[in-house]
């Protein structure tokens, strides 16, 4: 069985990946998938967080390992897709960055029965990703800046101080 999720983001209105992974992936391999086709570092923490049916409370499928899986907390290389995920049009929040609360919506759209994957598939990629951090955004914008800053404070080359200026014993009078 195939699930086919659609990955869509506030920050970026035109981005949208439409991901298809075989039931028995595991979390973890859908979290490579959005990471690669997006061009994040995988070295950064995610997580996807779901809304759980006891009690409402949410939950958690973490990265971190804590040798524990509880019942609203789990680690994605040890949680297939097919034991959380079981109805269409159900969600899932995939933050990317924690730090600055960002991150993709996830909804099931399809569940492709007698279908098999090999392997996660992006099978629909739209727009551009946002940037992985905030501050890789914010560093953008400032390099940005600071390139205008230099184009309006280029005096030109200023080889020949003497010439523009004259001799330093011309401005000061002699003294």
């Amino acid at each position: 069985m195939v699930y086919q999720f659609k990955v869509t983001s506030t920050e970026v209105s035109d981005f949208r990946l439409v991901i298809e992974v075989d039931g028995i992936h595991t979390f973890a391999e859908l979290n490579d998938c959005i990471q690669e086709s997006c061009g994040f570092n995988p070295d950064q923490l995610a997580s996807f967080f779901i809304r759980g049916v006891h009690c409402g409370k949410q939950i958690e499928i973490s990265q971190l390992d804590t040798g524990f899986n509880e019942l609203n907390s789990l680690c994605m290389t040890r949680t297939p897709i097919q034991s959380i995920i079981n109805k269409k049009d159900q969600k899932m929040l995939y933050v990317f960055d924690f730090f600055n609360d960002r991150l993709f919506y996830v909804e099931l759209t399809q569940i492709l029965m007698g279908k098999t994957r090999l392997e996660p598939f992006v099978t629909d990629k739209n727009g551009n990703a946002p940037s992985q951090l905030l501050e890789d955004e914010v560093m953008g914008q400032d390099s940005e800046v600071k390139k205008k800053e230099e184009e309006c404070t280029d005096y030109g080359d200023l080889d020949d101080y003497n010439e523009i200026f004259g001799e330093i014993e011309d401005l000061t009078g002699g003294v």
